[in-house]
């Protein structure tokens, strides 16, 4: 029996599936590349580690022609208990670092929505240059940890892609695969009718994550996804932060011309 089509696809009269685009956000480019948020304030007020994050973010972003692109961060986190590791060495903390570095060169808010789950997704914790350090332990890392509902947790992220006025660059950190793979397909297949490009961050290699990233057109609108896995040569806890801004930026400039043809982008 054939599975029931995914969300966002119709049948033509040819018995064709069919995707478009769900909406449309303007994309928003500074001419001067300049970062969404003013990088001297941020270093006046003692962030100088935090600056200099942006300032390889901008980097990267520059070398693919991003450079004063803006968008809406947002971070979804796995909190299951094979984490546990990761949090308890303060390695989690130091991805969320890195993840608002990246946000303070293209969200003009400087805000970055960390979307923690296990079993159930946990309320979401606004991250800022004003309350990052210790975050994770102080309102993310509390209490018991469960299994990888990353489905409901990319649910999330579709509420806001259905509201949002820009693009998001949504940046998912796991080691492990998902309670349901069908599941969180479904969600990463409708999510490529909107603005939204996922980040896959397999802090251990999760093959399920490269699945995603390697999906057929037949099954969503564009490319969504880009996987990256820590290897022997690039450790995503241990790389220096230009490595992490270059794999961080990395396809997102081929995200947008795609986004682009396919009206998702104007």
């Amino acid at each position: 029996m054939r599975d029931p089509p995914l969300p966002g696809k119709g049948t033509s009269m040819a018995g064709k599936t069919q995707l478009t685009a769900a909406r449309a956000v303007p994309l928003v480019k500074e001419p001067s590349g300049a970062p969404a948020v003013n990088l001297a304030k941020v270093r006046e007020s003692g962030h100088v580690d935090l600056a200099k994050r942006a300032d390889k973010a901008g980097l990267a972003l520059s070398r693919r022609g991003l450079g004063g692109i803006r968008a809406q961060a947002m971070l979804v986190l796995d909190h299951s208990g094979s984490m546990r590791a990761d949090y308890n060495s303060g390695a989690v903390q130091t991805l969320v670092e890195r993840a608002l570095g990246f946000a303070l060169q293209i969200d003009i808010d400087g805000t970055v929505p960390v979307v923690p789950f296990d079993t159930k997704v946990l309320p979401t914790v606004e991250v800022t240059v004003d309350n990052y350090q210790g975050v994770v332990d102080r309102e993310i890392h509390r209490g018991w940890m469960g299994t990888t509902n990353l489905a409901d947790a990319l649910a999330v992220v579709l509420a806001e892609a259905e509201r949002t006025t820009a693009p998001i660059f949504c940046i998912v950190v796991a080691d492990g695969g998902p309670d349901s793979k069908r599941a969180t397909t479904k969600v990463v297949c409708e999510l490529s009718r909107y603005p939204v490009f996922l980040k896959l961050l397999a802090i251990r290699p999760v093959e399920y994550f490269q699945t995603l990233d390697d999906l057929d057109g037949t099954k969503r609108l564009l490319d969504n996804v880009d996987t990256k896995a820590s290897t022997p040569e690039l450790d995503l806890l241990t790389c220096t932060d230009l490595q992490f801004a270059e794999a961080m930026a990395d396809e997102w400039d081929t995200w947008v011309a795609a986004a682009t043809a396919a009206g998702v982008l104007r």
